[in-house]
């Protein structure tokens, strides 16, 4: 578990997950990253008994003993170890083999990939596997070879990125194991990769190549990513 990190969810993004209101995708995401990360976990279970407490005082219809021991029930379920408490669940996938290295998935994540992960090389040692999760969102592993980088580009929607393994860098700065990565609309920047990196990331639109040659793929990502969108309704 990592509680020495400098990329995590916003608050508001914590939240709105407990609410249940996020995508599939970027709630898978962000789960796998609160296995990571024990701070967040620690952050997620205060705004889950926050949230309790709201909805008690607006039902008015739980007795104070109810109440206590929905609290205590919530903090239990929240500070189970998911790698103790789930050991006997078997997925398809618990690892990632790429090259000569294998990388440890969380269990989310093993949950969310099955037995027929397809990777593809794409160009500049980058190579990508797209599951499927939802309908509005394209998840995929990026797997960045030591020494890659991808082409610059922008992104038009959101993108979570959550690393696994290795580490990535770009004109912000650098992302190491555990760290939640999110980029807005218009963000444009160029992932470098020195040691391998792989990273989960969730897009809920297609990124636009800014620079060189890589700008002649554009047609093909949006067409890509309304087909991957498509397939999962």
């Amino acid at each position: 578990m990592n509680t020495d990190l400098d990329h995590h969810p916003a608050k508001e993004l914590l939240a709105n997950h407990i609410q249940g209101t996020l995508s599939t995708g970027v709630s898978v995401a962000l789960s796998a990253h609160l296995e990571l990360c024990d701070s967040c976990r620690a952050s997620s279970r205060e705004l889950e008994a926050e949230a309790s407490d709201t909805w008690l005082q607006e039902s008015g219809e739980v007795s104070a003993n109810d109440f206590s021991k929905l609290i205590k029930d919530i903090v239990v379920l929240a500070q189970e170890n998911p790698s103790e408490s789930r050991q006997e669940e078997d997925f398809p996938i618990s690892k990632i083999h790429m090259h000569d290295h294998s990388f440890d998935l969380p269990r989310v994540l093993a949950k969310a990939a099955n037995d027929s992960l397809e990777w593809k090389r794409l160009a500049g040692g980058i190579n990508q596997a797209v599951i499927d999760i939802d309908s509005e969102t394209q998840c995929e592993f990026i797997y960045m070879s030591p020494g890659s980088k991808t082409p610059m580009h922008r992104h038009e929607g959101s993108e979570i990125t959550l690393v696994l393994d290795g580490s990535f860098s770009d004109s912000s700065g650098t992302y190491g194991p555990a760290d939640f990565i999110v980029r807005e609309g218009e963000d444009e920047h160029q992932p470098v990769s020195e040691e391998g990196c792989l990273c989960f990331a969730v897009l809920d639109k297609p990124l636009t190549f800014t620079r060189g040659l890589a700008r002649l793929f554009n047609p093909l990502n949006k067409y890509k990513f309304r087909k991957t969108t498509a397939h999962q309704v």
